[in-house]
């Protein structure tokens, strides 16, 4: 054979279409009958997890559940304030589908859900709360394709081949993956000496500092934070009375995910589930004791940068066969950081005793829109703020109420992006990420609060692109072309350069040698060795 072709198989993603919706997830929580009864919700906490996700014609369907943490306030036998709380995993079932024009059941998922608000009414019997829960789903359809893709050609005679090369640069997929990882601290509970502290919530929250690939898996490292709501006994009042602790970034966790083919240098993308965790409290209330689960999806890819041959044609006696396929390049940029600073003040709701001290803050921001111009990209999101509080009250109870403000304030930045100024046409991918946030009373019924954060910003480009898939030298026929031709099957041999090499049909091949349509299906490819008969009676592929 005069031609030598050098290919190489690649696999691609490529992201359809990316959406978000809204659905409300309704149901009924209750307070066991162990425990006393309650007055009053103080705080609701809703974690939503997505259980299964797939894809159908158009759609990204998910099914989960939605956990949730109720603290309570009720009075004891002599009147005396107390807080409870209850645990309730998998408490509410969500299902809904997110439509994305162009996902085939074919495709892979990802999908995200998120609390945007939330509404609970205790009932009469003070054990039956009532939930409305208001969550955004997002969800990814993304298609993947394994490719065989020419990257060269030469000839081995004298003839003269043209070869018109283009580069590209794809990130080629090695494979996916999912990693575990056991949470166990200890945490000292400051001044918890000979105290009776009761654990009312416990959270948790993770921060990557590194990540690397090494042979045949991809790691993850970094930082666990936790945060305490307690109980304890006032001597004093004779109530209890609630205290917030914070550990930020007390200890270390590392979390590892076979993905079989992986090297170092290659390019390891994690996806990280909210820490589920659990505390108990232990040396007569001076340690707490949290255990839990970090989870993660994982892709790991080699970035490429590879020469793939668009057209291929040949001179003077040679006849080359080629097959052209139209692919789809995802390219993904660096992403780019800058820090955000959202300052702002609110007002306790009208419904609210007056505030004596704060005792917790929270916030959380999401991306509401993003735009392109000049190189770079501007970004636009909100900022939600809940405080939790304890109240001004004539009898000095200080009793504890919780206040929530959606969107609290807004945020837009602009971050440059110098591959926009080249990129023929792409959309860019934001996301934001809360670091600190502080909060100070202005007066009884004013809050000023303080919000550091960073936005996160990559190009995402998609090239369609004409190229080579496959080429091989015509058979030559002297003479009278013979009916029939039997060859033995080599290792790059696939039906297509089959047929155009010998100048037939695939259709005429699958009707002589049946077995190979199975062979093909079954194994992916063509039985090494084997004997297959070619008939040149039907119309060929260059007639």
């Amino acid at each position: 054979m005069a031609l030598r072709v050098r290919d190489d198989i690649v696999q691609l993603e490529t992201v359809i279409g990316t959406n978000s919706t809204q659905t409300v997830a309704d149901g009924t929580v209750s307070i066991p009958g162990s425990m006393l009864p309650a007055e009053r919700i103080v705080k609701v906490t809703a974690v939503p997890n997505i259980k299964e996700h797939w894809v159908e014609e158009d759609r990204v369907n998910a099914e989960g559940t939605i956990t949730v943490v109720i603290i309570y306030a009720g009075k004891g036998s002599i009147g005396e304030t107390f807080y409870g709380s209850t645990h309730i995993a998998d408490a509410i079932s969500f299902s809904h589908s997110v439509d994305i024009p162009g996902a085939q059941p074919d495709m892979q998922s990802q999908c995200d859900a998120a609390v945007l608000d939330l509404q609970s009414e205790l009932r009469s019997d003070g054990r039956t709360v009532d939930l409305d829960i208001v969550l955004e789903l997002t969800a990814r359809a993304v298609s993947t394709q394994e490719l065989m893709v020419v990257t060269d050609a030469a000839a081995e005679t004298a003839a003269k081949l043209k070869v018109v090369k283009d580069w590209v640069q794809i990130e080629d997929v090695i494979g996916r993956g999912k990693g575990k990882a056991e949470i166990r601290d200890v945490i000292p509970i400051p001044g918890g000496s000979g105290l009776h502290f009761k654990l009312l919530e416990i959270s948790s929250r993770f921060r990557a500092v590194e990540n690397r690939v090494e042979i045949d898996r991809a790691v993850i490292v970094g930082t666990m934070s936790y945060k305490a709501v307690l109980a304890r006994h006032n001597a004093d009042s004779g109530e209890e009375e609630i205290i917030v602790h914070r550990w930020d970034d007390i200890s270390s966790v590392q979390l590892s995910a076979e993905v079989y083919g992986s090297q170092p240098g290659m390019t390891a993308y994690f996806q990280v589930a909210a820490p589920v965790v659990s505390g108990q409290l232990t040396n007569d209330g001076q340690s707490l004791i949290v255990e839990g689960e970090l989870s993660a999806d994982v892709k790991v890819v080699q970035p490429l940068n590879i020469s793939v041959v668009t057209d291929l044609s040949a001179e003077g006696d040679m006849e080359i066969g080629v097959r052209h396929e139209t692919i789809q390049l995802q390219q993904v940029g660096d992403t780019a950081f800058k820090d955000i600073y959202v300052d702002g003040t609110v007002q306790l709701p009208a419904a609210h005793p007056p505030l004596e001290r704060l005792l917790d803050v929270e916030a959380r921001a999401a991306v509401t829109s993003t735009s392109t111009a000049g190189g770079r990209v501007m970004v636009s999101g909100y900022v939600d703020l809940a405080i939790l509080y304890a109240a001004r009250a004539d009898d000095f109870s200080q009793p504890v109420y919780q206040a929530v403000w959606s969107t609290a304030a807004a945020f837009e930045t602009s971050i440059n992006v110098p591959a926009l100024a080249t990129a023929a046409e792409g959309e860019a991918e934001a996301g934001v990420v809360i670091h600190d946030v502080r909060a100070e009373p202005i007066s009884r019924d004013t809050i000023s609060f303080h919000v550091m954060g960073s936005v996160s910003c990559r190009l995402q480009e998609t090239l369609t692109k004409d190229v080579v898939a496959e080429a091989v030298e015509l058979r030559q026929f002297r003479g009278r072309r013979p009916t029939y031709t039997c060859v033995i099957l080599q290792p790059d041999d696939s039906l297509w350069k089959l047929a155009a090499k010998y100048r037939t049909t695939v259709e005429n091949l699958l009707e002589l040698n049946p077995n190979l349509a199975e062979a093909a299906m079954t194994s992916g490819g063509l039985p090494v060795g084997s004997k297959v008969l070619i008939s040149h009676s039907g119309p060929s592929q260059s007639e």
